[in-house]
C-alpha cells in the first residue's frame, strides 16, 4: 500500500481503534496466480504486543483451503468522499478523494472445533448481545450450522494505516475542506470532516 509520509498513521492505538470501528474486512490471498477474496467481519485481539485477527467463512469457500498456513492480507475501509477543488483556497487545484484505510498482513492459521466455538461465542457477544443472552448458540439449529463454517486466526506481521485527509495542503485548506464536507447531507462527508477535525485539534 502506497503511503506518503504525510498520510502515514503510526499510532498503533489509533489503528486498532479504527479497525474495531470498521471491522468488516476484505480478506485477500493468492493461489496459482489467482487472487481470492472474501468479505467478512473480523475480531481483533491485541496480545503480547501483537495483533491477532479472527474470522470465519463458509466451509465450501475454497479460499481457506488455499490460504491456510500461508500469507494473507486484510483491508479495512473507513469513510471516504470526493473533494472538490472549490474547497481549497487555491482554486487551481485538482479533484481528489479523501479516505481512511488500514491493511494487515499475516499468516492464516485454522482454529480447531473448540476454538471455533469459543470464537463464535465472542463474535455473537460483540455484535449481538441480546441474541447471545438468550443462549441461542445452544440450540440444535445453531450447532448444525457451525459445522458448515471454518474459523481462523491471522497473526499479523505488518500493520499499516493511511489517512488521506489533505494533510499535504495545509491547515487552512483542511479547515475549508472540513467545513464544506460538514454541510453535505451524507454520512461519509460528515465522518471525513470529523477525521479532519481530529487531526486539526492535535496540531
Amino acid at each position: 500500500m502506497y503511503i506518503p509520509d504525510e498520510f502515514n498513521v503510526k499510532d498503533l492505538k489509533k489503528i486498532i481503534s479504527f479497525i474495531n470501528d470498521n471491522n468488516f474486512g476484505l480478506l485477500l490471498s493468492i493461489h496459482d496466480g489467482e487472487i481470492y477474496n472474501t468479505q467478512i467481519p473480523l475480531l481483533l485481539a491485541y496480545e503480547n504486543d501483537k495483533i491477532i485477527l479472527k474470522g470465519h467463512m463458509a466451509r465450501k469457500n475454497k479460499q481457506w483451503i488455499y490460504a491456510k498456513n500461508n500469507r494473507v492480507t486484510v483491508l479495512f475501509q473507513g469513510p471516504h468522499h470526493y473533494i472538490s477543488p472549490l474547497y481549497y483556497n487555491d482554486k487551481e487545484s485538482v479533484p481528489t478523494w479523501d479516505y481512511v484505510t488500514a491493511r494487515v498482513d499475516g499468516v492464516m492459521e485454522m482454529l480447531d472445533k473448540e476454538e471455533t466455538e469459543l470464537f463464535l461465542m465472542d463474535l455473537s457477544k460483540y455484535f449481538d448481545t441480546e441474541w447471545f443472552k438468550e443462549e441461542n448458540y445452544r440450540k440444535d439449529y445453531y450447532k448444525k450450522m457451525v459445522n458448515e463454517i471454518v474459523a481462523f486466526k491471522i497473526n499479523a506481521t505488518s500493520v499499516k494505516a493511511k489517512y488521506k485527509l489533505n494533510q499535504n495542503k495545509g491547515i487552512d485548506d483542511m479547515r475549508s475542506v472540513s467545513m464544506n464536507l460538514s454541510k453535505l447531507n451524507n454520512e461519509n462527508s460528515k465522518l471525513i470532516s470529523a477525521y479532519i477535525n481530529d487531526i486539526l485539534s492535535s496540531e
